[in-house]
């Protein structure tokens, strides 16, 4: 049965052509490819080794993945082939969208390629292969992945001189998402810890009631090194509703400071956040932050001012010296972009809270 894809252009959005596979695609032309990257708990990741009856780099170890059908989202396309190249069954949602890589292949055809990352702990022996696509599985740790990696003796998503990839990626190794990845006690107690020390005064404090949307967690063996915390709500803006996330905290362990764990975190939550379905991302930090979250990619908006608290006692971020910063997602957000610029944005965060 023939199978087609969708074409896109340069930038990445749909021409509303398709093509079958095998053909070759016109100037200008790309199509759309999914990557899974599965990790263990020790930062390995798993690679499988192409059949030596493909047509493009017979042979090479590689990690998951292969083209998005027409009709297809990246998405759907990962779930499936995860099932088809190696037999492991993932919801949608136990996948986690990390980055799109823009390359051209070797036989000059335009290609985008959707990164997902999948935890799964299991045995190389389990790994199905399938027929005329894969030969041999087996689990790389990090280290030795990223150094093939760049040396071209494997295959990764993003080749081997795309160090912004490789950031993520390391971050990735070392961190663990609270609680979908590790809902341990013991880590949930070490978040609290780590919270107390940044600000003493909520010591001893509880879990939150209203659990995060996602949290980010290094790890160096065991031990919690750095957190980022993404959360949400509903609210109304300008008479329409929108769905909004926010980074509530990041946090690192004195003596562990300045060596990117922060900048790692931050670029998994703000991954998180644009694969939620959320109308906008939208939070506030000290000045002194603002080129660390530029960096992992978010927006300052001077003249944005987000209030939160209650209806009854509003909270302004304001008098506090704070910067907002804002990244509208969704095509509702975008389209009344305007009511976004200037004045105040009021979220219903409770009493005193700003996220």
């Amino acid at each position: 049965m023939a199978e087609f894809w969708d074409i896109y252009d340069e930038n990445g959005h749909k021409t509303g052509r398709t093509i079958e596979r095998g053909q070759p695609l016109g100037p200008g032309d790309f199509h759309l490819g999914a990557i899974i990257l599965v990790m263990n708990r020790q930062g390995e990741l798993l690679c499988t080794k192409r059949s030596p009856e493909k047509r493009l780099w017979p042979g090479m170890w590689e990690n998951t993945g292969g083209g998005v059908l027409a009709g297809e989202t990246s998405l759907s396309a990962a779930v499936r082939e995860l099932r088809e190249e190696t037999g492991i069954s993932a919801k949608p949602e136990e996948l986690s969208y990390l980055y799109r890589v823009k390359t051209i292949e070797p036989d000059g055809c335009g290609l985008f390629n959707d990164v997902y990352a999948l935890r799964r702990e299991m045995e190389a022996k389990d790994v199905r292969l399938q027929p005329g696509e894969t030969v041999e599985a087996r689990w790389i740790p990090y280290g030795e992945w990223e150094a093939l990696g760049r040396a071209g003796t494997i295959l990764t998503p993003a080749g081997p001189h795309n160090e912004e990839f490789f950031q993520l990626m390391r971050g990735l190794a070392h961190t663990r998402r609270w609680p979908q990845e590790d809902g341990s006690p013991a880590l949930r107690q070490q978040i609290l810890d780590l919270q107390a020390i940044a600000w003493p005064e909520y010591a001893g404090s509880p879990w939150p009631e209203k659990e995060h949307a996602a949290s980010f967690c290094w790890m160096e063996g065991e031990s919690l090194l750095a957190h980022a915390a993404v959360v949400g709500c509903s609210f109304t803006h300008k008479g329409r509703p929108y769905q909004a996330r926010g980074i509530a905290e990041v946090v690192t362990r004195p003596g562990h400071r300045g060596k990117g764990m922060a900048l790692a975190l931050l670029r998994q939550a703000r991954a998180s956040i644009q694969a939620s379905g959320a109308d906008l991302c939208i939070f506030t930090c000290q000045p002194s932050l603002a080129g660390l979250y530029k960096k992992a990619g978010f927006t300052p908006c001077p003249g944005l001012e987000l209030v939160g608290g209650t209806a009854e006692k509003p909270f302004p971020s304001g008098p506090l010296g704070l910067i907002t910063l804002l990244e509208l997602l969704s095509p509702q957000a975008k389209a009344h972009a305007g009511d976004f610029q200037n004045g105040p944005v009021l979220l219903p965060l409770g009493e005193g809270k700003l996220w």
